[in-house]
């Protein structure tokens, strides 16, 4: 062993001390010219050789040169020799870099060949779009975000003893006291006392009850922390009133209910009229004489003895007597029933672009109307209820109604919105039949009486002839009344359309390929029905924004231009929704649009727990063939982007279509399957069809980033494996901070990826116990009743369960609008599914059931408070 050492070191001194010869020098440097494809290989070489013989020595002489080489004035081999010497020598790299740290090494920036030019028939349509985003946006602030000044309430009676509990301290309330948005009463025993809110409903609080009272926009909210209250909900047109315990919300617009809050739960019993009790992520509608809990350990009560403690008990008693005969009435007037067909859809224009149906609910109102008023006049109690309401605002109420009412009754079952094609804009109209002569009649007098005569013009064929056909819209209107139809538009010439097309019979828009589309929505039972013709829609409007440029190109490539129409329907089925909507494209989805796959089982969802907060699971076509589109939509395959495709690769070391799209399959999900803190369990499963290579990218990938890392903000990752119970695990670490980033498994044919090893295993128990969310009953329960088995996609949430643990974080009122914010959320789910030439959603769920009002008072209480709230 020492001689072959001994050998080994002689060999290393005699290598040292060799001097190659001027020959070998302009041979190594041919080479060297050669492999770098330098034309002038003989000038290189004798430059290469000059420029070692006068001293590039050490690091002192590259520093020396630094300058000259950033210059660009070194001949090349000398550059050469510098770029060597940096990439091996840290120090004079480091060095390099401090001295260019000043230099602004980007590239010069270019002048635009082609000045912006202001095309405001170009812009028309972003323009709009911008201020129909600014006009929502300032209603929604309106209508649910803004804090309207003024008390919230005010104490009307008090028996015995109640406090208000405020930041400036707490002091005996007495009647007249008023509460400010913050404030909170707090009953003592055997207390008993009567709030005034600001928008008349009235609340009577029960002993050792603590409550608080706030408003946004245009609804208020009662905060019930614990104890028990009735409240006789004033009547109103807009908005909501709340009641929120920490367990549930229940929300009125007029009605008489009673809400106890405990310790085992909450209960809530309706008088009169009914409710809608958000409770455990599923929303209840509870009718007068019925209650529900919170807790299966709450039995039910009598109504009569959870309003027992009430002064006005006997009231109570006799207008749920009063009221359950008028509910029983009214349930006994029909609804309008759906729409199968509609002769409208015959007669509008050919080129109708937007279809919007909706059914003519006056003569319900009209006899729901008429049952209750003589209700009304049978019983002194139920009268006395409706006059403790603001007299001005009922009398407004009734009269808008009777209005309704009265129209309505010259009007069909069915009312159209339609959108028609105009030489610069679109035009719109309202169409309806007309049941009875005498519209135009009852139209004018109730101009008159209002004083908005020339708010509306009203013509009849006649006069429309006569009129001159502006294409300026004008506000308010017209209005034209035929003996058969009539027709509400902003613009005469699109009145003068529809009337021509009237008289003239069918237009054989309802043999179109759009109104069979329309007619096959009626045929399934019509509520409301949204159609619209996108592709003419984006063929005439948005594509003149990408005029000039390759947009278009980009939009055939992507596949989106394909589509046809959006038909989109909502209907009421026993009190439950059932959504609906129809993307249909002209042939075959091509491109994006041809990712979703057909529907099938999804595998990925037996890897996810019941109880998981959210889960979108995606079938997807061949991901190889999801590659090639790609491709396709960038421009690769030939020219600049296939060179730089090409070049990537080649860096990389890897194809992408063979070493990654190749070996995966086309079912993907991504979950929050666990608690949110300390680190949100996060999974992802993907199906995998060649495990061995993907590992083997992935290493690949894993070792090319680390090989490139430098500097100080660098991070060089690596791939570590481990086998655990029969089980291969890899760990994805950052070498540079020696944490975790993600770990995975291969099981099943699918790639699991979490943060953590836990969640691993439990997703792989999960698995092979088949205690999946696509096995739980509650998930399925929330998915759409129709002939579907399988679906193309489908996306959950469940976030009541995960937010709770938040409230560990949290103290005060931050706390407390988390718990409100708990007990708002419901399950939903929502299901795609994947066809030739159509996509289809589906979903009888509500959509997210997050109270707008909470998530304010959430927001604004962060903006308040800062970081104040958070418990160390």
């Amino acid at each position: 062993m020492k001689r072959d050492e001994l050998l080994l070191q002689t060999g290393i001194d005699a290598l040292k001390s060799a001097e190659p010869e001027t020959t070998q020098l302009d041979a190594a440097a041919r080479n060297v010219a050669r492999r770098l494809g330098t034309d002038n290989l003989a000038g290189l070489a004798h430059a290469s050789v000059a420029a070692i013989e006068t001293g590039i020595e050490g690091c002192e002489d590259v520093r020396r040169l630094l300058p000259a080489h950033r210059a660009g004035t070194l001949p090349a081999a000398r550059s050469l020799l510098i770029e060597a010497h940096l990439r091996d020598c840290g120090d004079c790299f480091h060095h390099a870099r401090a001295q260019s740290a000043a230099v602004d090494w980007s590239s010069p920036k270019s002048k635009s060949r082609k000045a912006f030019a202001w095309r405001p028939r170009t812009l028309a349509w972003p323009l709009a779009a911008a201020f129909a985003l600014l006009v929502c946006t300032s209603f929604l602030y309106n209508a649910f975000w803004q804090v309207p000044p003024g008390v919230r309430a005010e104490v009307e009676s008090i028996d015995g003893s109640a406090w208000r509990i405020s930041d400036s301290g707490d002091r005996p309330l007495a009647p007249g006291d008023r509460l400010a948005e913050g404030d909170h009463l707090r009953t003592s025993g055997g207390a008993h006392a009567v709030l005034r809110l600001s928008d008349g409903s009235t609340v009577e609080v029960n002993e050792r009850s603590v409550l608080a009272v706030g408003a946004r926009g245009r609804s208020m909210t009662i905060s019930l922390t614990g104890g028990a209250l009735i409240v006789q909900a004033a009547k109103r047109t807009t908005g909501h009133l709340y009641v929120k315990t920490p367990d549930c919300r229940v929300a009125v617009t007029g009605t008489v209910f009673s809400v106890n809050s405990g310790i085992k739960g909450s209960r809530v019993a309706v008088l009169q009229g009914a409710v809608e009790v958000s409770h455990s992520g599923v929303d209840s509608v509870v009718h007068a004489g019925d209650q529900l809990s919170t807790d299966e350990n709450l039995s039910p009560t009598p109504v009569a003895e959870q309003i027992a403690w009430s002064h006005d008990r006997d009231k109570y008693l006799t207008l749920m007597a009063q009221f359950a005969l008028l509910q029983h009435r009214i349930q006994q007037i029909p609804f309008p029933q759906p729409r199968y067909s509609s002769d409208l859809l015959q007669r509008v224009p050919a080129d109708t672009l937007l279809y919007i149906s909706i059914p003519n609910l006056g003569e319900f109102l009209s006899e729901a109307n008429q049952v209750f008023h003589e209700q009304l006049k049978k019983s002194p109690e139920l009268q006395q209820w409706w006059n403790r309401g603001d007299a001005t605002k009922t009398a407004e109420m009734d009269t808008l109604v009777d209005k309704i009412h009265s129209m309505s009754q010259y009007l069909g079952d069915d009312i159209v919105v339609v959108g028609v094609k105009e030489s610069d804009n679109p035009g719109f109209a309202i169409l309806t039949d007309v049941k009875r002569p005498g519209l135009d009649t009852f139209l004018h007098q109730q101009l008159l009486a209002t004083g908005a005569a020339s708010s509306l013009t009203i013509l009849d064929e006649a006069s429309l002839q006569a009129a001159p056909a502006s294409p300026k819209d004008q506000p308010g209107g017209f209005a034209l009344i035929r003996q058969d139809r009539a027709i509400f538009s902003n613009r005469i010439a699109t009145l003068k359309r529809i009337d021509a097309q009237l008289n003239s019979g069918a237009s054989g828009f309802a043999e179109g390929e759009f109104g069979k589309a329309i007619g096959s929505a009626y045929s399934r039972g019509a509520g409301i029905i949204l159609a619209a013709d996108l592709h003419t829609m984006m063929d005439q409007k948005t594509r003149m924004i990408h005029a000039g440029n390759n947009s278009s190109e980009a939009m055939h490539k992507s596949g989106i231009d394909g589509v046809r129409y959006l038909i989109a329907e909502h209907r009421e089925q026993n009190g439950h929704p059932e959504n609906r909507l129809n993307l249909q494209f002209a042939g075959a989805r091509e491109g994006v649009a041809s990712w979703l796959a057909a529907p099938a089982p999804i595998g990925s969802l037996q890897f996810i727990t019941p109880n998981a907060a959210i889960a979108v699971a995606v079938l997807s076509k061949d991901p190889k063939a999801i590659a090639d589109d790609i491709l396709s939509m960038t421009g690769a395959g030939a020219g600049k982007a296939q060179d730089d495709l090409d070049q990537a690769q080649k860096e990389l070391q890897i194809n992408f279509r063979a070493d990654l799209a190749a070996t995966l399959g086309g079912d993907f999900l991504v979950s929050l399957d666990g608690p949110v803190l300390p680190t949100p369990s996060w999974k992802a499963v993907i199906e995998v069809h060649d495990a061995q290579r993907l590992e083997q990218t992935l290493e690949h990938l894993s070792e090319f980033v680390r090989n490139r890392s430098e500097g100080k903000q660098a991070h060089s990752i690596a791939i570590e494996s481990e086998w655990a119970d029969g089980q291969r695990f890899y760990s994805l670490r950052d070498r540079s901070s020696g944490t975790v980033v993600a770990q995975y498994t291969f099981a099943e044919g699918y790639m699991i990826v979490a943060p953590t090893r836990p969640l691993l295993l439990e997703a792989l128990r999960t698995y092979a116990s088949g205690d999946s969310l696509g096995h739980s009953a509650a998930f399925r329960a929330l998915l759409p009743k129709d002939a579907d088995e399988n679906y193309s996609a489908i996306a959950y949430q469940n976030l009541t369960p995960e937010l709770t643990p938040l409230l560990s974080q949290f103290s005060g009122e931050t706390a407390d609008a988390l718990r409100q914010l708990a007990s708002d959320a419901r399950p939903t789910a929502i299901c795609a599914r994947g066809e030739e030439s159509r996509i289809q959603v589906a979903s009888d769920s509500h959509l997210f059931g997050f109270d707008f009002l909470t998530l304010e008072s959430l927001m604004s209480l962060g903006n308040k408070h800062g970081v104040a709230n958070v418990r160390e």
